[in-house]
């Protein structure tokens, strides 16, 4: 009796290969996409987090008996604006204020603030090399900023925290308008005076101080994100429009639409007007 033989072949064909592999290309692509907008999500959502942080040691310090309900200047308001953060600003006020004084600091010292707040997005201090017991000190008991660093060492030498996110408390301007705040354009002026109007209109109260966070060194996407998570209906920033949207004039987050080199934006978060 004669048996046919059944020829059969193992293993898959060229294009059945090419086929699986595009399937798994795919896969793969999709699942990053959401793997990415997953951790973009959370910096955001930790920024946001890193904001009520330092609302609340705001709060905190201010309800102490020590504060007499005020905060310290870290910068000085010469002009008739709301926040005024240019260096020239502060000559005179504080020491150094242009660059080393910052509410955590106080806050710190305080301790209404654990620790510094671990940015995401921007120019964090610490993880660029700031020597935090070089800091300036500041004395509790007088309430005042002291000639020493955090280390006892004379405070020539201390960090410069220009570029790197802080929070800030400057003086409110004598009048109410705040005329050149933005150029025709929409663009923040060069000596950086900012406005925060939480409700969409009305500017902060005159001759008040008021507490900020400065955030240098967001990307666009980054800022744009932020507006939307804080301000809500009043975020005014669009990067998809024909002509892109790149600042942010209203809310309790603001955005100077000027640029650096690098494509960057600073923002500035408002934590209390008093």
């Amino acid at each position: 009796m004669k048996h046919n033989k059944i020829n059969s072949r193992k293993g898959f064909t060229l294009v059945e290969m090419l086929g699986v592999l595009a399937i798994i290309a795919i896969l793969i692509s999709v699942i990053s996409v959401g793997v990415l907008s997953a951790i973009n999500r959370a910096r955001i959502i930790s920024t946001v987090s890193n904001f009520k942080n330092l609302e609340t040691a705001t709060l905190a310090y201010l309800a102490l008996s020590e504060s007499s309900g005020r905060l310290p200047l870290t910068k000085a308001a010469t002009h008739d604006t709301v926040v005024d953060t240019t260096a020239a600003a502060a000559a005179g006020t504080a020491l150094n204020a242009d660059t080393d004084l910052h509410l955590e600091i106080i806050f710190l010292a305080a301790g209404t603030l654990e620790r510094y707040p671990n940015w995401r997005v921007g120019v964090d201090g610490v993880q660029n090399g700031a020597q935090l017991n070089k800091e300036r000190a500041w004395n509790r008991r007088k309430n005042k900023w002291t000639e020493l660093n955090v280390d006892g060492t004379a405070a020539g030498v201390t960090n410069n925290w220009t570029q790197w996110v802080r929070a800030e408390c400057a003086a409110a301007g004598p009048n109410t308008l705040v005329p050149g705040t933005y150029n025709a354009n929409g663009t923040m002026n060069a000596d950086k005076e900012v406005n925060f109007r939480i409700d969409g209109f009305s500017n902060l109260v005159k001759g008040s101080r008021v507490a900020y966070v400065v955030i240098p060194g967001l990307t666009m996407k980054d800022a744009e994100k932020i507006s939307e998570e804080i301000n809500g209906a009043l975020n005014e920033m669009d990067l998809k429009a024909a002509t892109p949207l790149v600042t942010q004039q209203k809310g309790r987050f603001v955005v100077d639409g000027a640029t650096t080199q690098n494509g960057d934006v600073t923002g500035y978060y408002f934590l209390a007007n008093l």
